[in-house]
């Protein structure tokens, strides 16, 4: 029974092993990219969970499709979000006042912005 026991003990311990890491996996939403100085508490922002997506009109632009179906035009996209596909969260001030050629959606300027988990992507 003494070496069916010292057989189990590096098993057990590769198993504890496995099972901190599977746990230490878990990670916090990153961190808001913040582009402007604007508060919540002085204006309306929306909340824009969706995904970005290349655009080709005009030369090509990215703009965020949003899970209900908008298409929001962004003025002032990081480059590091600029990839088709990625999933994000944002909030943003409607710029209701600015017109654009592409006319794909509502224009908004980003206050914050930051990449979200998405189990589909690989």
């Amino acid at each position: 029974m003494t070496r069916n026991w010292r057989r189990a003990i590096p098993a057990v311990g590769l198993a504890a092993t496995f099972l901190f890491a599977a746990a230490g996996c878990r990670t916090e939403p990153p961190e808001w990219v913040v582009l402007s100085d604007r508060s919540s508490e002085s204006e309306d922002l929306l909340r824009i969970v969706g995904t970005i997506e290349r655009m080709e009109l005009e030369g090509g632009f990215y703009a965020i499709r949003a899970e209900d179906g908008t298409t929001y035009e962004v003025m002032n996209l990081p480059e590091r979000f600029q990839e088709d596909g990625l999933p994000v969260e944002a909030r943003a001030v409607s710029r209701g006042d600015m017109a654009s050629i592409r006319m794909v959606g509502p224009i908004v300027e980003l206050v914050r912005i930051r990449e979200r988990p998405d189990e589909s992507r690989g």
